[in-house]
């Protein structure tokens, strides 16, 4: 049985497990499930495949659960996976002799993340600055009892690096050692793997929108205004999470079989019902644009692109004709209209806006620190405000490293092609939303800019096992050169 239909089907199961339990109220779904799930799946896969394989799945199932941000077992389920299956795939490659091979471009983020912690530490802001921040007046007394920001710095530093370096290097560890058709399936399974966690996060919250289940309850204790957050930390993840995730569902449904051709379809569907749940108009507008990139650039979806775009024309018309109040509800549910959330929601945004950019004039070279790096409400102006020039160009260098060598792959016509034309379009998806959105730290975000390292170092030329550890990877026009023909596009 091909595996994709195999991780499918054990999801499906899984899920309408969870989903049964829940509303029969048999068993409650708290952090003794996942936890039950994960000791059993690593049994099996160690009794099944052996210990060489642990790695891998750990890998798996660390990309699948990335976007249930929401579900802890004191650290994100993700991050728990994501620890082990780096330090199996450690040993297992020093074990073997495996020569490690990563990207260039995905040093930059993360050395510039560590000088910016120090530069905190020993170099850090004023207090009285930091305590005056929002135009709230403190006294001196107060704000010399305000706890030092040091901490906060060192813990988000540590948070951050855990995405930006750590599932890269796992990654390439996964792929490392293998041959070179091998590579690229394991980068397509965990890639299938990315898309089928974020399916599974929307059907969450699809069930407990219909009040069939209360599942988000369980993991998250926040005020959501009636909007669904499903297996996220708030809805707003949820929705950016779907978001990415769509054009490389789109790609799945475009380049699978018959067979798998429905399940990546189904999976597509309930996609775009969280995504409407979640209530979220940068989430929507991130996913449409998204999937109509994702349509244009391949070849079968330009074909579909018109009659898809002509059918939902068609079908919102009859819906408008026979039920007037359907757009204002529905523009009333997205908060695109009607909303007062909305309005309060745009309010708050300008005033963290104008902060952020107090606090990069204040420091542009290196900025007040990792503290206030979710609070400006636009990726851009928080990296500017936390880390200044350095952390936004560290950042900006990793993020066109990584779209130029996906470019490049994408254009090769090899076997990677397909994938690395998705996940350029889920990551550029990101980058643009970025410019609304504060969500920057999370691991979800940089599983497309992890899986395009892996396609890169899959398109490489096999390492020489006689030359010294490589951290470096073909330029684009190398990897342009070494692709397999064969996929269609």
């Amino acid at each position: 049985m091909n595996r994709v239909l195999l991780l499918g089907g054990v999801v499906a199961l899984l899920v309408a497990g969870l989903l049964v339990l829940d509303a029969t109220r048999l068993v409650g779904v708290t952090s003794t499930v996942p936890a039950l799930a994960l000791v059993v799946g690593i049994g099996l896969v160690v009794v099944l495949r052996g210990a060489g394989d642990l790695g891998v799945t750990l890998l798996a199932c660390a990309v699948a659960t990335a976007t249930w941000n929401g579900v802890s077992l004191g650290l994100p389920l993700g991050h728990l996976f994501l620890a082990a299956a780096l330090v199996v795939l450690a040993l297992l490659a020093v074990g073997g002799g495996v020569r490690l091979e990563v990207p260039r471009w995905v040093w930059p983020l993360p050395a510039a993340l560590l000088l910016v912690v120090v530069c905190s530490v020993l170099f850090p802001v004023e207090r009285g600055y930091l305590s005056g921040r929002f135009g709230v007046p403190i006294d001196a007394a107060t704000a010399a009892a305000i706890p030092s920001p040091g901490i906060a710095n060192l813990l988000n530093g540590v948070r951050w690096i855990v995405p930006a370096l750590a599932l890269p290097l796992a990654v390439c560890l996964a792929v490392a050692g293998r041959e070179p058709n091998a590579r690229t399936r394991l980068a397509r399974t965990l890639t299938a793997a990315w898309v089928l966690g974020a399916a599974v996060n929307a059907a969450v919250a699809l069930a407990d929108e219909t009040g069939l289940t209360a599942i988000s309850a369980h993991f998250i204790s926040v005020d959501v205004g009636g909007r669904q957050a499903g297996l996220t930390a708030q809805p707003n993840h949820l929705a950016l999470s779907v978001g990415l995730a769509a054009p490389v569902a789109v790609w799945f449904v475009l380049s699978t079989h018959r067979r798998e051709r429905l399940l990546w379809a189904t999976a597509a569907a309930v996609m775009g019902g969280g995504l409407f749940v979640s209530g979220s108009r940068g989430g929507l507008v991130v996913a449409l644009a998204a999937v109509v990139v994702a349509l244009a650039v391949d070849r079968l979806g330009r074909r579909t692109l018109l009659p898809l775009a002509g059918g939902a024309l068609g079908a919102g018309t009859l819906l408008v004709a026979f039920f007037p109040t359907m757009l204002d509800r529905l523009g009333t549910a997205l908060r695109l209209s009607g909303a007062e959330s909305a309005a309060e929601s745009d309010a708050i945004r300008a005033r963290i806006h104008a902060q952020a950019a107090l606090d990069i004039e204040h420091s542009p070279l290196r900025g007040i620190g990792l503290a206030v790096m979710t609070e400006g409400h636009s990726i851009y102006l928080q990296l500017g405000a936390s880390g200044g020039a350095l952390l936004l160009l560290a950042f900006l260098t990793t993020a066109a490293g990584a779209l130029l060598d996906g470019t490049a792959l994408a254009r090769s016509g090899g076997a990677a092609a397909g994938p690395a034309r998705a996940l350029v379009v889920a990551f550029a998806a990101w980058l643009v939303v970025g410019v609304v959105e504060n969500q920057i730290a999370d691991l979800y975000l940089y599983v497309p800019l992890a899986l395009l390292a892996g396609l890169a170092v899959s398109a490489a030329p096999a390492a020489d096992p006689t030359r010294p550890l490589s951290t470096a990877v073909p330029s684009p026009p190398a990897l342009v050169r070494s692709g397999a023909p064969g996929e269609p596009s």
